[in-house]
């Protein structure tokens, strides 16, 4: 269903063109100079040193050919967001032509394949890099999916078009609020407000405060009860960022901070985040779960940026927590990390370019915090 694109991308913000007069070049500037590849609050410069040795392994161990060959296309796309902001935490451009080498050879892939929630994750990877046209495409891609039949709203995951889950609606209000904040345009934040306002009343939503992975098929709407997977609870924070940001509605503030709080009450071990998957005995994770906490914790580190407002330091604190536990439980040989953040490998450790990836979104995420 992807759009074949012949437009050349654009690496940074100053290569695109503005209409004369216009304000947009100074809004696009200041938005990918916070928000973009940068994410600089402080700048803790041991974390920073650990992602530059963990983005340098990813590359010599797992890229080839101009992709990541052992790993879905999505977390490609992941990957080479979490590089883009590397590259803003140092001031160089080591990987701003990652993303292009990349989706040219995925683009088959993306046009025959995946599902709603894939697009996304590419188009948030080129609104980091600057390339509002194609984050634009494979937004409007992922609007195809949006649905009030079913479930009285939201997107659907896939074209099947028979499930409505958490990551796909989570993307589309960070996509829509990124794409807001970058071209002012008022549909993306009535996209923003619509789908949140469903979001919100969905039975996506646990008891415990945590985000299982759908809603029931039969009909009904309800709470499937599938996993609480790390990742949904982080990727909905930037949703409720640019939510509070251009609303001011102090309940985004007070809704992410809850969320925050479950995760930090039923998603830790021995202070670690720990997918339900990981165990320190049996490998039993597969690539797409090994990459969820590394997205949890960097969507954590937008959130902060996008609104100043953590609770004292407390959030904060925990995503450098999540860079230390990598560093003293899952490093490995010459810059390699496993899945196993919360305790010692005992034969359950996953060491592949999925788990490398997140370690280095953890130490990204770290970066930008003040030490």
């Amino acid at each position: 269903m992807a759009i074949k694109d012949s437009h050349e991308t654009v690496p940074f913000f100053h290569s695109l063109s503005f209409p004369s007069g216009s304000s947009m070049k100074a809004i696009l500037s200041t938005t990918l100079l916070l928000f973009g590849p940068t994410l600089v609050r402080g700048l803790c410069q041991k974390y920073v040193d650990a992602a530059t040795t963990a983005a340098a392994n990813l590359q010599s161990a797992y890229f080839s050919g101009g992709t990541y060959p052992s790993q879905p296309v999505w977390i490609s796309a992941v990957d080479a967001w979490h590089l883009q902001r590397l590259d803003g935490l140092t001031g160089a451009s080591t990987y701003s032509g990652v993303i292009d080498t990349v989706f040219t050879n995925y683009e088959n892939e993306l046009q025959n394949g995946g599902s709603y929630d894939d697009v996304q994750w590419v188009s948030v990877a080129y609104l980091s890099a600057g390339n509002v046209d194609l984050a634009k495409k494979y937004y409007d891609i992922a609007s195809t999916a949006v649905d009030s039949s079913y479930c009285g709203g939201g997107l659907f995951w896939s074209s099947a078009r028979d499930y409505k889950n958490a990551i796909t609606n989570e993307l589309y209000l960070a996509t829509s609020g990124y794409l807001y904040d970058v071209t002012q345009d008022t549909q993306y934040l009535t996209n923003l407000k619509n789908t949140w306002e469903w979001f919100d009343a969905s039975a996506l939503r646990g008891s415990n405060g945590l985000y299982n992975d759908g809603l029931s098929k039969d009909g009904l709407c309800a709470n499937n009860g599938q996993t609480q997977w790390t990742y949904n609870q982080g990727v909905v924070l930037v949703g409720l960022g640019f939510l509070y940001k251009y609303t001011q509605d102090e309940s985004a503030i007070s809704t992410a901070w809850s969320i925050m709080d479950a995760i930090l009450a039923d998603l830790v071990d021995n202070g670690a985040l720990r997918e339900s998957c990981d165990s320190t005995t049996a490998a039993a994770c597969n690539n797409d779960q090994v990459s969820f906490k590394g997205i949890l914790v960097e969507y954590m580190a937008w959130f902060l940026s996008i609104t100043g407002r953590d609770n004292g330091t407390k959030y904060s604190d925990f995503i450098k927590l999540q860079a230390d536990k990598v560093l003293q439980n899952a490093v490995g040989s010459a810059g390699s990390y496993s899945n196993l953040w919360y305790g010692s490998n005992a034969g359950g450790a996953v060491w592949t370019a999925p788990s490398q990836g997140a370690a280095l979104g953890a130490f990204v995420a770290a970066g930008a915090q003040s030490c």
